[in-house]
């Protein structure tokens, strides 16, 4: 699909999408239970996953709002792929090959953003309700996020 001058797969969109629609879900659910929500509220959690830290309610907003600056970013650099450091991608011979690279790195970076705006909307529901994350919470997303990252590079390097 076409939008601009930018070519877009449906995948990509879709993933595109999952994010906006999680963050817009957030956003109405916070401004919905905006008087539910406690004073004071967690707002940092150690390594073992209990809260270190407590704050106003209006630091609920940090997450959400981080959320839509990353969301924001990676999706106007979706339209400006010259702007990405695609490692290896001059050593690639066939344009074909070139633009699977560009299009393998537009894909990698929507599953990124996707992955850190369900990571912030589970940690502000987590903050919302006074709990504390899962102890299994920080090696899982290091492991999505690393695991990700090291299928992108293993995916790109096999391109020639």
């Amino acid at each position: 699909m076409r939008i601009g001058n930018t070519y877009f797969k449906i995948y990509e969109l879709v993933l595109a999408a999952l994010s906006l629609l999680t963050l817009v879900a957030l956003t109405i659910w916070l401004l919905i239970r905006w008087n539910s929500i406690p004073d004071i509220i967690p707002t940092h959690f150690g390594v073992s996953g209990e809260a270190d830290a407590t704050g106003g309610k209006g630091n609920i907003w940090i997450l959400p709002g981080l959320g839509w600056i990353i969301w924001i970013t990676f999706t106007v650099l979706d339209f400006f792929p010259g702007a990405w450091n695609v490692r290896g991608l001059s050593d690639i011979k066939s344009e074909a090959g070139k633009a699977k690279a560009l299009s393998m790195t537009r894909t990698f970076l929507e599953v990124i953003k996707l992955l850190i705006v369900l990571l912030f909307t589970y940690l502000t529901v987590t903050q919302v309700h006074g709990g504390s994350p899962s102890p299994l919470f920080l090696p899982f997303v290091i492991f999505l996020l690393m695991g990700t990252s090291i299928v992108h590079i293993v995916l790109m390097s096999r391109l020639k």
